[in-house]
């Protein structure tokens, strides 16, 4: 088996993978630590099996990503309560002989966000209507925000935020006024390399706005770039990343990893050559 007393593999799944950083990072904490362990991307089509294909291989834990925080629920047989309450995963392990889910990505978010003030009595934009944009609207909601537009592609999957969300407005208008803003969120992958831009100007905004993209390959995208040129307060995906990752690493090995100077230079280096 390959999750026993002497070895225990862990990984990501999601579609695609080939942006993400987090089989480098955790690798590199699993050297670190001395820990008999390792770290595999494991894009996948389908997760209509993935509970009994873990049980089969005995895989310790997994990350999940863009496209299935969502509908890996009904695979899982535990969750902790941010991921019951949000009804979003990003971090399961197999302990036990039980698969429970947990969200670290309202960890990183927070983590983030506190390092900036925002006017919270300015409108907040959240664009995107998946598993991160749970976590953000969780956290908006714990921080008692009152004004917050969900701007999304697609009506249906923004329907599904606002039976949850009773107090949210919903919008599939890309073009919609957001000069008042106080806080712009993008958790949508529109920005990520691979995919479109997230076109939205900020020539006429406020200069109170502080732009938040989770998007963090890479680390300038457009938004970024747009926020930095208006002189707005932004915040890149790399905050948090890092800290998701901090916090499943420590659910997996019960170790509260460093983040070196080292480390964050290697990553930047490796987001930069892709």
């Amino acid at each position: 088996m390959i999750n026993n007393e002497t070895f225990r593999a862990i990984g990501i799944i999601g579609k695609p993978l080939k942006q993400s950083l987090s089989p480098y990072l955790h690798n590199y904490w699993i050297s670190k630590y001395n820990l008999s362990s390792y770290y595999l991307p494991l894009p996948i089509n389908d997760i209509s099996n993935l509970k009994e294909t873990i049980k089969k291989l005995n895989f310790y834990g997994l990350n999940i990503t863009i496209p299935y925080k969502k509908s890996i629920i009904e695979q899982l047989d535990l969750l902790d309560k941010s991921a019951k309450e949000i009804q979003a995963v990003n971090t399961i392990i197999y302990k036990n002989r039980t698969l429970t889910g947990y969200n670290t990505d309202i960890i990183g978010f927070k983590k983030g966000i506190l390092k900036k003030y925002w006017n919270k009595k300015r409108p907040v934009f959240v664009f995107g209507a998946g598993g991160a944009a749970e976590s953000v609207l969780h956290f908006l909601k714990l921080e008692n925000i009152k004004d917050i537009i969900l701007v999304n592609r697609t009506k249906r999957r923004a329907e599904q935020m606002l039976k949850k969300y009773k107090n949210i407005k919903i919008t599939t208008n890309f073009n919609i006024d957001i000069k008042e803003a106080g806080l712009i969120v993008n958790t949508s992958s529109l920005g990520m390399i691979g995919y479109p831009e997230l076109k939205i100007r900020l020539n006429n905004i406020n200069k109170e706005a502080v732009i938040y993209d989770i998007v963090y390959n890479p680390t300038k995208t457009r938004l970024i770039k747009e926020a930095k040129k208006h002189k707005l307060e932004c915040i890149s995906g790399l905050d948090m990343f890092i800290e998701q990752a901090k916090a499943s690493f420590e659910i997996w090995f019960q170790i509260k990893p460093e983040v070196s100077k080292h480390l964050m230079t290697n990553i930047k280096k490796r987001i930069n050559s892709t």
